[in-house]
């Protein structure tokens, strides 16, 4: 079997991505003909590094919500902070507070990792010294 080029390799992770690109779509994003990737493709097949197309099921539609408990770094405020994370498409919803925690940010993603990844770029924003998040496991009432 011929070992695994960085072609094979893209070619692999962007079918995990989605089974149901079309050749043409994969041979743009790797930059080579609709034929080549189609022998390549036939080749991992048949080698047995391709096994199978399949269907990953979604969560339905469900979004996961979040909490995120911000407290502002020394010396900045509601003003400095809400500007960086209103073109973040997961806020839904931002309640400048009093207490332990400065503001609360409702979150809404598609997975965990999406929330983690979500956390991370918040966490990183200038002004914020720390994040606290918490999960939504259900609602149970809302007026809103």
């Amino acid at each position: 079997m011929k070992t695994l080029d960085e072609i094979d390799r893209k070619l692999i992770a962007l079918l995990q991505d989605n089974a149901r690109l079309s050749t043409v779509a994969l041979a743009k994003a790797v930059a080579l003909s609709r034929s080549t990737v189609q022998e390549r493709l036939q080749r991992l097949e048949a080698s047995g590094t391709i096994a199978q197309y399949t269907v990953r099921l979604g969560s339905g539609g469900d979004p996961l919500r979040a909490w995120l408990l911000l407290r502002y770094a020394e010396g900045f405020s509601c003003d400095d902070v809400v500007p960086l994370l209103a073109p973040l498409p997961q806020v839904r919803l931002a309640h400048s507070v009093v207490g332990d925690t400065d503001l609360m940010v409702l979150v809404e993603t598609r997975s965990p990792g999406e929330l983690a990844d979500l956390r991370e770029r918040v966490m990183g924003l200038k002004g914020v010294d720390d994040v606290t998040t918490v999960p939504v496991l259900r609602t149970v009432l809302d007026r809103l």
